[in-house]
């Protein structure tokens, strides 16, 4: 008679734990972990669970909480000599400037290399040049087949450019840059077209509620590939449909954001605002409340990725969700096929999806006919700022 060992089902927070493992493997030594609200959010439990997850993670060292600072990494779980068998190895090269959107990208990576059986090595990186070539002679010595980028600023291609040639291992990235369009998570073709499509969407939603003056806010970073998809997708629109053009790119630090504040004033009550992202859409929001102005009253505005600050904002932010575990999917797949001398990249891309906040001051307006109308855009709203699952605690 043939034994079929099954194995028991875990209950819920074992998987987060083994999740929150995983991110905790993939973060630098040192790195926060997410607010246990917006670990819940992700994982689709109560705090509760997210809390008794993290038990087990404290108690081995793992992970150290910090009165009043949060969750920390505060160490990596030793690597055996070589790769378990079959299971690939790769290291993670984490820039130390990297804001929420890279750590988002971090869980997508954590949470795929769960589902794709990688083990993940990973450090931090001020530079790509000297700093980023020493630390990827290290990932090599601790068995790692590959490396991926999460993220780094566009204003480091050229030397991300000079270290990927550089480097003894395949390197895959999260952007596409020139010379080395093979090493990109998406092929050349694909890359920017989910901020292209999801600008496009989003000046449709926002005049179909009857807004007629849109703004573009971004960063004033020439270089940027994606960037140039947004505006040229909000530019058509906008000519398109005879709208006036308000852009707004501005530099890093308030100055600029108050300044781009003061011109955008005058148009209280006629001004709806679709942002880069979500940091770029919560300066402005603080810069309007300066000047005694909010959302959705005096004006409207959307941002984008969904990262953790921009649900608990005052008001909280309506976002384009970005799909970070598509990102991590294909970050790891790209990587582990460039170690075998290959190209896997991505060639389509996720639906849009809106969460609908109340910063764009929307959510009454929308029924079944509204959400036909918008066709692809997915709309979810989020009048409780985060969905808590069902679970077995």
């Amino acid at each position: 008679m043939e034994v079929i060992a099954v194995e028991a089902p875990r209950f819920k927070h074992q998987q987060v734990e083994a999740e929150i493992r995983q991110l905790a493997q993939a973060l630098p030594v040192g790195a926060r972990l997410p607010a246990e609200r917006s670990l819940a959010d992700q994982y689709g439990c109560n705090f509760l669970t997210v809390r008794r997850a993290l038990k087990g993670l404290v108690e081995d060292g793992t992970v150290v909480r910090r009165i009043g600072s949060g969750t920390f990494v505060a160490r990596h779980a030793q690597p055996k000599v070589s790769p378990v068998a079959g299971r690939a190895r790769l290291g993670v090269l984490v820039w130390q400037g990297g804001d929420a959107y890279a750590y988002r990208v971090l869980q997508g990576i954590a949470h795929e290399a769960i589902g794709l059986g990688v083990e993940l090595r990973s450090s931090w990186v001020r530079d790509f040049a000297q700093e980023g070539l020493a630390q990827a002679k290290l990932l090599e010595q601790e068995g790692c087949a590959g490396i991926v980028l999460p993220w780094f600023p566009h204003d480091r291609m050229e030397e991300v450019r000079s270290f990927v040639r550089a480097c003894a291992l395949p390197v895959s990235l999260p952007m596409v840059v020139p010379g080395l369009e093979g090493n990109s998570f998406e092929q050349q073709e694909v890359f920017g077209n989910s901020l292209q499509v999801s600008s496009e969407q989003v000046c449709g939603y926002l005049h179909a509620l009857g807004y007629r003056r849109l703004a573009l806010l971004g960063p004033d970073t020439p270089g940027d590939a994606v960037l140039h998809r947004m505006l040229s997708s909000y530019v058509c629109y906008t000519s398109r449909l005879n709208l006036p053009n308000h852009c707004g790119l501005v530099r890093a630090g308030a100055p600029a954001m108050s300044q781009l504040a003061e011109r955008w004033a005058e148009y209280r009550g006629d001004l709806a605002v679709i942002s880069y992202d979500d940091e770029h859409a919560l300066r402005f929001i603080t810069a309007m409340h300066k000047l005694g102005l909010s959302a959705p009253v005096d004006f409207q505005i959307i941002g984008h990725n969904d990262t953790e600050a921009c649900a608990y904002s005052d008001p909280p932010l309506t976002t384009i969700c970005q799909n970070f575990n598509y990102i991590g999917h294909w970050l790891l797949k790209s990587a582990l096929a460039l170690s075998r001398g290959e190209l896997d990249q991505s060639t389509s891309l996720p639906r849009p999806q809106l969460l609908v906040r109340a910063s764009c001051g929307g959510a009454a307006k929308i029924d079944e006919a509204f959400r036909q109308q918008m066709g692809d855009l997915d709309i979810i709203v989020d009048g409780a700022g985060g969905v808590v699952g069902a679970e077995t605690a």
